[in-house]
């Protein structure tokens, strides 16, 4: 590995620096988001880089300083490329910045595009700049690269190569024609793209255009000079702010839509009623005018007759209903007094009642309810289980008593065959094997004297000893055969039986699985289905939960919003009221009105006063507060004069050249006595040309918090108190009730006030309005969090009931799959050995007639030697031999069957044996389940008493708070029926006094009326008098006559001419102005939830910003701590209204005062400002940062630091860094050196890269 070696000029510069920490292979992988610098320690292992992303090469083709093509390959981690100053390191930051599309051509040192080409060469008048960014999208472990000194602008282009799947190319071509004009594209991957397209993958790897991904000289310079608010709308930028100002105007401009359709269809209502009433005229007259006119005929007949009848009549009625209306009163006032009184006592009564139905509250009965709820759903839980584990028990004891009754089965079968061993072995066996062995010994005798005759004819003796030994040979291997044949078949039989009995046991056991597997994927299903629905519900929860903290959120914003205007308003009301009572004064009116030029106006409006201390300085100015300020004595003539000629009263004028008070001597013992605020004069906020004025009109009064404090010092100083007590230096006091009716306040007021005001009034009525709107959306939202959270809760409940039983379901599944596995297992082995059994048993079978042919071949063969002409003994002793051996063959062949029969019974016990273990297993474990089901009966019948007697007790504290809310309530409701109906009853008795007293009064005065009416209509009668109906015989149907036909008359007299046509013309008219009011309480309410939404996303906007304003207030502090040794902060100049303020840098560099960015050094400002770009790349971090000669401000010591945070966060982004610094070099992984030694092109030394085998 070899170290990088620099130009000869880099090295001369740096003569001291003799060797750079060479270069360290990178491997591993981080996870797809950075998430800050905090780990950066952490994460730190030697030189291993963890990115996901970084630059892997620009290539530059004639940008700016480069001629031809030349490729710098950048590796991960710590880069720093230095040069001599104007070699054209800061080149490769600008062609990054162009090739990503990351600023202007003023950003990169040019006054436009075209300037960024090198124009070496020339195409028919074309030029042409290219720069290829190459990132590697997958930093695998990659081998040490040498580097060699290689002067690459030398070198020929490579031949093209295939682009790798984890890289991804960026490529900008920018075409200047020979008019000057210019062509600039992009790609992607060899695509063609556009900017806004290039951004979004630049998004979606954190490289942000708006961000700090690329600090250029001039960036550092620019935080230091940009004023307070730019630095404020960086953090704006990096909040998302615009994106809230984009939605505040979308609402807002479709606010002013909802308002322009109402301000129309305002116009349009107008319209529409006005029409509506003149057609409701023609209406009526087309439908009354025919009735009117017969009416008026019919009573007019009627009128004369009636007036002297009904006259007579009524005189009669009206005198005895005086009399009864006099009775009636007396009886009224009494009830009136009664029901009174019961009103009072039922008041009370419903009043102790409603407190106490509020003491008790529906909140306990509902939080019983819920825990009763609660508490059944656990019970029917348990019911279930307990039902299902009987179940589950009754089924083991079957099968463990079937087990048992197998097993003593086996057992017996056992024991009968052992006793049928013993019998054989004690009894037939030991017999035949005597048997058996004389008959060879026997066999053997013969044999003897059989070879002792064979001397004398020994060729037929050996003939005839070999066949009968071929016989006895062939003899006992067929009877081994036979034996093996007895005993495959026997095997073949068990093996069979032992097969179909697996079989049938597997056959019960799959269907059983079957089922539960199909319970299993149902369960599956019901909770897939459950998890969804609690998802959503959940999600649902979240979304109105958010909803109700933002309106929450905005509620408290309003709110406070309502407070502050509210006290502008009253401020500015109280203004107003100056101006107002100042000029409601004559004198200072004719003054003021006259325009005497150097009259300054009032006291109270030349100085402006903290509220606190508002009321102590009023009262200790007095009447002082309203003098006129003017110029000097002669400005004071004039107005005097003015006012003697108009005759305006009088005034007092403050010369500004005559008012020489004594001047204020403070004293310095008063600061430290309790209660001592300040000297009244210094709480004022005036101009200083009136600070003669101030003397005189304060003096030297105090001020005060509280009068018990002040007390101590009465009759040597004059003081006031904070509530308005005055105490002269004389020792009088002066205090008690304030009225601020009538009474100068301070402040000033101009003409554009009221209008300031009623706009904020507009603002608060506005808010008011928009609060009540969030009120009954959090309402809802409420409700629907209440149901919400109960349907999340039944949910949840469901979904553990369906989890047991899944889980249930599923350990009964792996038990039955672990028996159905041995049973399958079992019967393949056991198919195995049967067909291995199968296939000896057809062999042997095979092998048997060939045995038998070779037999008897034999014996015949025997027969034929015993036919020849033998000496008669040898045919004897062989007639004896054969005998004996036929009876040791029949001993044998019964010896056998002996044998056979006892391993057929040492066959049976051990599959006996068998069986009788696989019993016992299973009996064993049918025994450990009905214990663990007993052990889980138990619990759960535990459980369920427990539950039971929660339920009951639960139970019975509903019906004790229902009985006790419903017993209070009832009474309560009767108690409040009862007390309307006495106040109904009340209002009638009052209202039947009222107009009965009403009655009375009338009664008289028609009475005096009827007497002479009667008189002079007796003269007025008709001679035939016509027939009247009964209820016609009263005056006031009379009256009531005569004021209908003057009436007829005159409404058929001003109804003429009739428009028939109004009435269908009305009704549509009508229907238009209902719909016309349906559509305006729609577009009303559309408004009222437009401004709700702009405060929620005003109030939304402020969250934002207040959070990325504290993440990289945090990140400044620490960085600035880190960078410099001291301490420094963010602050805003309106921390309320953050939008209407900026933002400063303050810092406290150790060992020096606290400053601000504009009283720093030139060193101070650029670590603070370097501080601040590390705090925004913190909060918004990215794969690679290139920063061009940040350091060049800074001292040694400084550099140093920076250069260690730079070493430290490039475990966790790459960082590319021009700089000429010693310290910076030092701590880089790597160093690019550039230079224009030869030629006037940019060179790039020591970025040849050779990947080792």
């Amino acid at each position: 590995m070899s170290a990088i070696i620099y130009p000869l000029n880099l090295v001369r510069a740096y003569s001291t620096l003799s060797s750079i920490e060479s270069l360290k292979p990178t491997n591993g992988r981080e996870s797809a988001k950075i998430n800050s610098w905090e780990n950066a320690d952490s994460c730190r292992q030697g030189m291993q880089l963890e990115l996901m992303v970084h630059i892997k090469q620009v290539e530059l083709s004639h940008f700016k300083s480069f001629g031809g093509t030349t490729k710098v390959p950048i590796l991960p981690g710590f880069t720093v490329v230095s040069g001599p100053n104007g070699s054209g390191k800061s080149n490769i930051l600008d062609a990054l910045l162009f090739c990503l599309g990351l600023a202007s051509s003023k950003g990169m040192r040019a006054e436009r595009l075209p300037d960024l080409v090198n124009h070496d060469r020339s195409t028919k008048g074309v030029s042409e700049a290219i720069v290829t960014v190459t990132f590697d999208l997958d930093n695998g472990d990659e081998p040490a690269p040498e580097v060699k000194i290689v002067d690459i602008s030398s070198l020929s282009p490579a031949p093209p190569k295939q682009r790798l799947a984890n890289e991804w190319v960026v490529t900008r071509r920018l075409r200047v024609n020979a008019q000057g004009g210019y062509t600039s594209n992009y790609s992607i991957n060899g695509e063609a793209c556009n900017l806004a397209e290039l951004h979004d993958q630049l998004n979606a790897l954190r490289i942000y255009p708006e961000g700090y991904n690329v600090v250029l000289q001039g960036d550092v310079t620019s935080i230091i000079s940009m004023n307070n608010k730019e630095r404020r709308e960086i953090i704006d930028e990096l909040a998302g702010v615009a994106a809230f100002d984009r939605k505040i105007d979308r609402a807002k401009g479709t606010l002013d839509e909802v308002k322009e359709k109402v301000e129309k269809c305002n116009i349009v209502a107008t319209e529409l009623v006005a029409q509506r009433d003149r057609l409701a005229q023609d209406k009526i007259k087309a439908e009354k005018y025919q009735r009117l006119r017969t009416e008026f005929q019919q009573k007019s007949v009627e009128e004369v007759v009636l007036k002297w009848k009904n006259l007579q009549q009524k005189q009669s009625n009206i005198q005895a209903d005086l009399g009864k209306g006099k009775v009636a009163l007396v009886e009224l006032d009494r009830q009136v007094i009664d029901l009174q009184g019961e009103i009072g006592t039922t008041t009370t009564e419903v009043e102790r009642l409603n407190a106490c139905v509020r003491a008790l509250g529906e909140e306990k009965l509902l939080a019983a309810q819920a825990e009763l709820a609660t508490q059944q759903a656990e019970q029917r839980q348990l019911v279930q289980q307990q039902q299902e584990l009987t179940t589950n028990r009754a089924n083991t004891h079957t099968n463990q008593q079937q087990s048992a009754t197998q097993l003593a089965n086996y057992e017996g079968e056992f024991k009968n065959l052992t006793s049928k061993q013993q019998q054989l072995e004690t009894t037939q066996l030991a017999k035949l094997i005597v048997d058996r062995d004389d008959t060879q010994y026997q066999l053997g005798l013969t044999k003897e004297k059989a070879s002792s005759i064979a001397s004398a004819s020994t060729a037929w003796v050996e003939e005839q000893t070999q066949v009968s030994r071929q016989i006895e040979t062939t003899l006992q291997l067929l009877s081994k055969q036979r034996t093996a044949q007895a005993q495959l078949t026997e095997r073949r039989s068990q093996l069979a039986e032992k097969i179909s009995e697996e079989t049938d046991r597997l056959a019960t056991v799959s269907p059983e699985l079957i089922a539960n597997q199909n319970k299993v994927t149902q369960l599956q299903d019901k909770l897939a289905q459950s998890t969804g629905e609690l998802a959503v519900l959940e999600n649902k929860l979240t979304a109105v939960q958010t909803n109700v903290d933002t309106q929450l959120e905005t509620q408290k914003r309003l709110l406070q919003e309502q407070r502050d205007k509210q006290r502008l308003v009253d401020k500015l009301e109280a203004q107003n009221q100056v101006q107002q009572e100042a000029q409601g004064t004559f004198a200072t009116k004719i003054i003021q009105e006259a325009k005497i030029p150097g009259v300054y106006g009032l006291v109270a409006q030349l100085g402006k006063v903290d509220p606190a201390y508002q009321l102590a300085l009023e009262i200790s100015a007095g009447a002082r507060l309203g003098n006129l300020v003017v110029e000097d004595d002669g400005v004071a003539s004039r107005a005097i004069e003015i006012l003697k000629q108009k005759r305006g009263g009088r005034a007092t004028f403050l010369p500004l050249n005559k008012i020489n008070p004594q001047p204020l001597r403070e004293n310095a013992a008063l600061r430290s006595t309790q209660g001592f605020i300040d000297y009244a004069v210094n709480l004022v906020d005036f101009d200083r040309e009136y600070e003669n004025i101030f003397n005189y009109v304060f003096g030297g009064t105090i001020v005060f918090d509280r009068l018990d404090r002040a007390r101590s010092l009465l009759g040597k100083h004059r003081i006031v108190t904070l509530d308005g007590e005055l105490l002269e230096a004389s020792g009088a006091m002066t205090g008690g009730n304030i009225s601020q009716k009538s009474t100068l306040h301070f402040g000033t007021a101009d003409a554009s006030e009221s209008a300031e005001v009623r706009t904020l009034q507009q603002r608060l009525a506005q808010i008011e309005q928009i609060l009540q709107v969030s009120i009954e959306v959090v309402n809802k939202s409420n409700i629907e969090l209440r149901q919400l959270s109960t349907a999340v809760a039944d949910t949840r409940q469901n979904q553990r009931e369906i989890k047991l039983n899944f889980d249930r379901n599923h350990q009964e599944i792996t038990q039955l799959t672990s028996q159905q596995t041995q049973l399958q297992q079992q019967i393949f082995k056991n198919q195995q050995d049967l067909d291995l059994t199968i296939t000896n048993l057809t062999a042997l079978e095979q092998t048997l007639p060939a045995q038998e042919a070779t037999l008897a071949e034999h014996h015949a063969e025997l027969a034929e030697l015993e036919k020849s002409g033998v000496h008669s003994d040898w045919q004897a002793i062989q007639t004896e031999i054969k005998s004996i051996e036929q009876q040791l063959q029949q001993r044998q062949q019964a010896l056998t069957s002996v044998e056979q029969k006892l391993q057929e019974i040492d066959r049976h016990r051990s599959i006996l044996t068998e069986k009788i273990s696989e019993n016992q297993r299973r009996t064993s474990e049918y025994i450990e389940q009905i214990g663990t089901l007993d052990r889980k009966l138990a619990d759960i019948t535990t459980r369920l008493v427990a539950i039971g007697d929660s339920i009951a007790s639960t139970k019975a504290a509903l019906v004790i708070l229902d009985k006790e809310l419903g017993t209070d309530k009832q009474q309560r409701d009767k108690a409040e029926a009862k007390l309307r109906q006495l106040h109904l009853n009340l209002q009638e008795l009052q209202w039947e006094q009222q107009k009965l007293t009403q009655l009375q009064q009338q009664r008289q005065t028609e009475i005096d009326n009827l007497i002479i009416q009667i008189a002079t209509q007796r003269t007025e009668l008709p001679t035939e008098i016509p027939e009247l109906p009964p209820e016609s015989q009263t005056d006031e149907y009379l009256a009531s006559l005569q004021s209908q036909i003057r009436l007829l008359q005159k409404r058929m007299e001003g109804m003429e001419p009739v428009n028939m046509l109004a009435l269908e013309a009305y009704e549509e008219t009508n229907n238009r102005l209902q719909e016309l009011s349906d559509k305006l309480g729609t577009l009303e309410a559309e408004s009222m939830e437009l401004l709700l939404r702009i405060e929620n996303f005003t109030t939304l906007r402020f969250q934002a910003f207040s959070e990325a304003f504290d993440a990289v207030n945090l990140n400044f502090q620490d960085i600035f701590a880190e960078l410099s040794d001291g301490d420094g902060f963010l602050q805003l100049e309106d921390p309320q209204n953050p939008f209407a303020g900026g933002l400063n840098l303050v810092a406290h560099p150790k060992g020096k005062p606290v400053q601000r960015l504009s009283s720093m050094s030139g060193g101070e400002k650029s670590l603070t400002a370097l501080s601040f770009i590390f705090a925004l790349q913190r909060y918004r971090p990215s794969p690679f940062y290139a920063f061009d000669e940040v350091d060049m401000f800074l001292d040694g010591a400084n550099v140093e630091r920076l250069s260690k945070m730079i070493r430290k966060q490039a475990n966790q982004a790459q960082f590319l860094v021009v700089s000429l610094r010693r310290p910076m070099i030092e701590a880089a992984d790597r160093t690019i050196g550039v230079t224009q030694a030869r030629g006037a092109y940019t060179q790039v030394l020591g970025i040849n890269l050779k990947t080792s085998a």
